[in-house]
């Protein structure tokens, strides 16, 4: 074999390794190397039988230590609602084969201004993350504090599913979700349907939408609705 073939050979595997390599998920959550820090806002509108129409605006920052360890917290602000709440999360990553695990502990607070209400969450979820789906198991403990009465509801189930239509390394995706939980709320057995998308402009910067619908009754047997909602958003990632 004559050099010229074996560089030809050579270039060959080298660029296919290459491609492989970029087109490879590592995991939509997880810290790319570079990128340290990331920052989302949103708004949200829609109607809810108790308020009305609702309108609202979220904020979060994530920090990536590492591969392995991120913490992150978020603020959010329901006008109509008037509601506003924080919260605070710590998260711990780990891939095996071809896996992507997410532990994570969550401490929120909600004040509800009209039913002068303050509530009071704890949350211990685990995520397994693919290419094309995610699934999230998890419990939750909450405590509300309402006109002088404390109100306790013991450890509930958390859980959740998210399929895509094409793999999380594309620039643009659409995908079908449902849960009992949302950015801030954790709920008993009200389960969360949507659709959800995004749109990556840059390597850094990411759109994102969402279209929910929370139908109301145990496990959304009933048929009336409860809330529906539209969220769109953008992802800045910096170092």
């Amino acid at each position: 074999m004559s050099i010229i073939h074996r560089i030809i050979i050579c270039t060959t595997l080298i660029t296919t390794a290459a491609t492989a390599s970029a087109q490879y998920y590592s995991g939509e959550h997880t810290f790319d190397g570079e990128h340290h820090n990331e920052v989302s806002a949103s708004l949200t509108t829609g109607r809810n039988i108790i308020t009305g129409p609702c309108i609202g605006n979220t904020l979060h920052y994530k920090h990536y230590f590492n591969d392995h360890w991120s913490v992150d917290g978020g603020a959010n602000l329901q006008y109509t609602k008037e509601l506003y709440g924080f919260k605070a999360r710590g998260e711990y990553h780990l891939q095996l084969m071809a896996f992507h695990l997410f532990a994570s502990g969550e401490y929120m607070y909600n004040h509800y201004h009209r039913y002068n209400t303050n509530e009071n969450l704890g949350n211990m979820s685990l995520r397994i993350e693919r290419g094309y789906w995610d699934l999230t198991l998890g419990g939750s403990f909450i405590s509300y504090n309402m006109m002088g009465d404390r109100y306790v509801e013991p450890l509930t189930l958390t859980f959740g599913a998210h399929a895509t239509l094409r793999p999380r390394t594309n620039d643009w995706n659409v995908g079908l979700l449902f849960r009992n939980y949302d950015d801030f709320y954790y709920e008993n057995w009200n389960i969360n349907w949507g659709l959800d998308g995004y749109y990556r402009l840059k390597p850094n910067w990411k759109l994102f939408c969402e279209f929910n619908v929370r139908p109301a009754g145990s496990m959304s047997q009933l048929a009336s609705k409860y809330e529906t909602t539209g969220k769109v958003g953008v992802i800045y990632r910096w170092k």
